[in-house]
């Protein structure tokens, strides 16, 4: 597997919330999410910080055999 150069990660925390007043609010959930830092990337960090799911947005994985945009490196 050739590693992207481009291919970076960051640890992101969500917050739990409770469903009713007087419930124990469940504890947050970190996830590792992976964005591309190229210029024509479909998940940049924005996206995969702050859209739900979008975490899992970037399938590739930093694998250049699986790059959505490989013909634009």
């Amino acid at each position: 597997m050739a590693k992207c150069q481009f291919y970076r990660t960051e640890m992101v925390t969500a917050r739990g919330h409770a469903a009713h007043s007087g419930r124990r609010e469940p504890p947050p959930q970190r996830t590792l999410a992976g964005w591309c830092a190229h210029e024509f990337s479909p998940v940049d960090r924005i996206k995969a910080v702050t859209v739900v799911g979008g975490a899992k947005m970037l399938a590739c994985g930093g694998d250049l055999a699986k790059c959505p945009i490989a013909d634009k490196l």
